[in-house]
């Protein structure tokens, strides 16, 4: 970032997905080299910090590489007229930027052009002592379980037509005939005229017979509805987790074992 500081005051910052984040109001430099290093933003009453290290300058303004989301959801920094080294290490975290270390300096006193991460592959390379600002990062895998819904099946409804036989019991009668003969008092006779006549008496006889009809009732409504049954299941995974040791240095402890055995 080679660009002076007062260029940047008022600039419009856009963000990775082309949203228009607000202008620059405040721009904090490096304290070992005095080049900018974060610039605060101005979006109405909010203030946010971005990095600068990785910024383009166009004539638009200038453009980082984080979305407005990612920049308007940083801390919330009281930086004053100067950035403590704390509140540098924490919007460096924030922003997942590289941790920077302090390079050694060389016999003639100047600093070494090294680039933090080459510097720091060279340090762990000699086994030399981590510096104050050096890290290791531990990282590890997290399960997050998720559902899917899928097709397991399908059922159908048919409606048939069966013939079912019945039998019911029904109560008929019928009428069938018999003679009865009563004797005549001789009152009865007495008024019967003597004379003798043909004659005849006709009896209806009747009887019962069942009569058969069908009816089409509707007798109940049948569907198919999904029915929702909740059960608890467990899940199998392996995940990988980062593990670090201390390795002590045998060589350096041997040679300090002999030399403090005559104490």
């Amino acid at each position: 970032m080679t660009t002076q500081a007062e260029d940047l005051l008022g600039v419009r910052v856009t963000g990775a997905d082309g949203k228009v984040v607000g202008t620059i109001e405040q721009v904090f430099r490096d304290d070992v080299d005095g080049t900018p290093a974060w610039a605060r933003v101005r979006s109405g009453k909010i203030g946010r910090f971005v990095p600068l290290g990785s910024c383009q300058v166009t004539a638009e303004g200038v453009s980082v590489p984080f979305d407005a989301q990612k920049i308007m959801g940083g801390p919330n920094i009281d930086a004053g007229q100067h950035m403590s080294a704390a509140q540098a290490e924490e919007l460096t975290r924030y922003y997942g930027l590289t941790i920077p270390t302090q390079q050694p300096r060389g016999e003639s006193g100047e600093t070494s052009q090294l680039a933090p991460d080459e510097m720091t592959q060279a340090k762990v390379a000699a086994k030399g002592p981590m510096a104050e600002g050096d890290w290791l990062i531990r990282q590890e895998e997290r399960l997050q379980v998720g559902v899917e819904q899928l097709e397991t099946g399908r059922v159908r409804l048919h409606k048939y037509v069966d013939v079912e036989n019945i039998e019911q019991p029904v109560h008929l009668f019928h009428e069938e005939y018999e003679i009865e003969r009563v004797p005549l008092s001789p009152e009865d006779q007495n008024r019967i005229s003597s004379d003798l006549a043909e004659g005849e008496l006709e009896l209806v006889l009747h009887e019962e017979r069942p009569v058969l009809r069908k009816e089409r009732v509707a007798v109940e409504r049948i569907r198919l509805r999904p029915r929702r049954v909740e059960e608890d299941t467990t899940i199998r995974d392996q995940v990988r987790r980062e593990r670090i040791e201390i390795e002590p240095d045998q060589a350096f402890n041997a040679g300090r074992d002999q030399f403090g055995s005559g104490r």
